[in-house]
């Protein structure tokens, strides 16, 4: 897959994220924290949890030039993802550091194409292997191990005055 053109499946574009985008990104991902997390992190911080923030935080991102990916179902923004250099590793260099779909899109394989589009671009950069973090209790923590992440590590985070787990998965390559 080319990293600049569009991958498409039935109703599925997978394309590189614009600054425009940032708006659609910001409604997803607050929109999956909820639907992800909630039970998970304390309700407080999911409930503070702001969409124009997100938007203003994406839209900086973006326009630095740093990649992330949008999925599209029917031409309406459904999931995201980006990565880049594994921040706690130097034998795995790539890392995943969001992937996002809503709730009522999971299922269609949109996840699936995403993290290609994701380990297709760190590979391109020069990246070996791949490295994902995951909530311990998230619900979704299966699509990892489905895609064949091997379990490499775990810490510990505090969100919300919430000590939570989570967990390396790792793709070698």
């Amino acid at each position: 897959m080319s990293s600049l053109a569009p991958q498409r499946h039935d109703a599925l574009v997978v394309r590189r994220a614009r600054p425009a985008d940032a708006a659609e990104i910001a409604r997803v991902q607050v929109q999956s924290w909820r639907e992800a997390y909630t039970g998970i992190i304390p309700q407080a911080y999911l409930d503070q949890l702001s969409v124009p923030s997100h938007e203003r935080q994406w839209r900086r991102t973006l326009g630095s030039g740093t990649w992330a990916f949008v999925a599209e179902w029917e031409r309406k923004l459904v999931g995201f993802a980006s990565g880049g250099l594994s921040r706690v590793r130097r034998d795995i260099t790539g890392e995943i550091y969001v992937l996002y779909v809503l709730r009522a899109f999971q299922g269609r394989a949109i996840g699936r194409a995403l993290f290609d589009a994701c380990h297709y671009e760190l590979a391109r950069c020069g990246h070996h292997g791949l490295l994902v973090w995951v909530l311990a209790d998230n619900p979704s923590r299966g699509f990892y191990e489905h895609l064949g992440g091997l379990l490499a590590g775990d810490n510990e985070i505090v969100l919300g005055g919430a000590r939570l787990k989570e967990l390396a998965y790792v793709w070698p390559d």
